[in-house]
């Protein structure tokens, strides 16, 4: 008795397998044009190669349900469209999601390199800055020590004796009276020297860089290591303060080479920068007009690898607007 049961149940079986197999073969004849339109859109989201390789379990689910409406019921079909049509909506969407997460990440990765750069940017200025106003505190601290060494040596002479003091002082006051002497000698002889070197001496080289003007002095113009202007180069920088005229603005720059301590450099350059104001000064500009800054290593025109590159770099700059 039990035999023919199992043999029934398995007509049953292949006769139901038959009825499934119909119904694809006649799907795959006559596909629905919905099941078309999503596949499509599933496969373009597989060729565009910004979005291939995202949202891998939304596509399997999508390609899965997809495959699901087309062997489903005909009663079951609608419902098996919608569901796969959430899941081929749901694959795009996370991968552009995807996509989007990626794009912000890379972009809050270029910000913060930009960042980073600018902090260094930052922390060099500052620690130019820091260079140079440490060098001005030392300047005033060998200021205020030989000034309390002064004072203290005039303390003790007037506690010595009355005599002793006015005797300090009336040295001090003569000494003081031969260093002016000798200043006032030396710049009358700079002057001299000046126009001994040529009354019709040429302005410092120039160029035009848009509406400005641009004189240099090379390196030269001063005695190695220092900030005292040769003769000729004063006498230069006076025919150039009569060519410029008393309306325009002068902006000194002085630059060396790299060679040496960045903040020996640094101080040599503002000397220089200072120097070259004084005598545009004493030849008639406006001190208002002209500022003068120490740029020292910091903007070299080429390597200092050699000793033309550092000759090169080694100059004054006088900026007229």
């Amino acid at each position: 008795m039990i035999a023919p049961r199992f043999l029934l149940l398995g007509c049953l079986l292949v006769s139901a397998q038959g009825l499934v197999g119909s119904g694809s073969a006649q799907a795959a004849d006559n596909p629905d044009p919905q099941i078309v339109r999503l596949t499509e859109v599933l496969g373009a989201l597989d060729a565009d190669p910004a979005l291939a390789d995202k949202a891998a379990l939304e596509r399997f689910k999508a390609r899965q349900a997809l495959a699901d409406a087309r062997v489903v019921r005909s009663r079951d079909r609608a419902h098996a469209l919608i569901l796969a049509n959430a899941w081929v909506e749901a694959a795009r969407d996370a991968a552009k999601a995807e996509l989007l997460d990626q794009q912000s990440a890379q972009l809050d990765r270029e910000r913060d390199q930009i960042m980073l750069e600018a902090s260094r940017r930052d922390a060099e200025l500052a620690r130019r800055e820091a260079d140079r106003l440490r060098l001005q505190s030392l300047a005033r601290e060998e200021e205020a020590q030989r000034l309390a060494e002064s004072m203290e040596q005039g303390r003790l002479a007037v506690e010595n004796s009355e005599a002793q003091a006015s005797q300090a002082l009336k040295l001090a006051d003569a000494r003081a009276r031969e260093a002016e002497l000798a200043r006032k000698e030396a710049e009358l002889a700079a002057a001299v020297a000046a126009d001994s070197a040529g009354g019709d001496a040429s302005p410092p080289p120039s160029r035009q860089s848009g509406n400005r003007t641009i004189y240099t002095l090379p390196g030269s113009a001063f005695a190695s290591g220092s900030a005292r202007l040769t003769a000729t180069a004063q006498a230069s920088l006076q025919s150039m303060a009569k060519a410029v005229g008393r309306q325009k603005s002068v902006r000194v720059e002085a630059h060396t080479d790299s060679q040496g301590a960045d903040a020996a450099n640094l101080a040599l350059s503002q000397q220089r920068a200072d120097a070259v104001r004084q005598v545009l000064l004493a030849a008639g500009l406006s001190s208002a007009r002209v500022k003068a800054t120490g740029k020292g290593e910091s903007d070299p025109l080429t390597s200092n690898g050699t000793v033309e590159g550092r000759a090169r770099n080694r100059r004054v700059e006088m900026i007229v607007e």
